[in-house]
């Protein structure tokens, strides 16, 4: 089991259980992250969720089995995701039409919505202009998605930014 998809089972288990999460679900979803997962999707809070926990189901990996036993190192991300959707669904009403536009626009420029649509796994733009209207509200997945993409842009970017320090200077004729 990789540490995205731990990470992923965290977000889900803090969205569908945002006061705490049952200790045997947890350590199931830790032991045996697919017998944890169904479990989880059988909860009542799992079946109530909103377009968040879908968000979230969906990034997950098309099949997950128990063979592919979560290592002890990457129960790790698992607590990170849990941790960051309390943090990130606490500030939800923090964050609204102006951060998404500076998180857009910082990722991807000025014509941000589309690909910032294609990222989030949105069926299309429509919803991000429902969004910035204010007809619908962002969902506090949105926020950790985000996040995640920012966190991955700036390693990417400072990866880079150490390749060209490093480079030799060019020889002078």
């Amino acid at each position: 089991m990789n540490a995205e998809t731990m990470y992923t089972l965290g977000q889900l288990t803090r969205c569908a259980f945002p006061e705490g999460a049952p200790p045997d679900l947890v350590v199931t979803l830790l032991a045996k992250p697919a017998t944890g997962l169904t479990s989880l999707l059988n909860s009542y809070p799992a079946r109530a969720a909103d377009e968040c926990f879908n968000q979230l189901m969906s990034r997950l990996p098309p099949a997950l089995f128990d063979s592919q036993e979560a290592k002890e190192s990457n129960q790790g991300p698992f607590w990170l995701g849990y941790y960051h959707w309390g943090a990130l669904h606490e500030q939800e009403a923090v964050f609204g039409t102006e951060e998404l536009q500076e998180a857009g626009r910082a990722l991807y420029g000025d014509r941000w919505q589309t690909d910032l649509t294609r990222e989030l796994g949105l069926k299309d733009a429509r919803r991000i202009r429902q969004w910035m209207s204010e007809d619908r509200p962002i969902p506090a997945g949105v926020w950790a998605q985000i996040a995640q993409l920012l966190r991955s842009r700036g390693f990417q970017a400072l990866a880079l930014a150490s390749k060209f320090e490093k480079a030799p200077a060019p020889e002078k004729h």
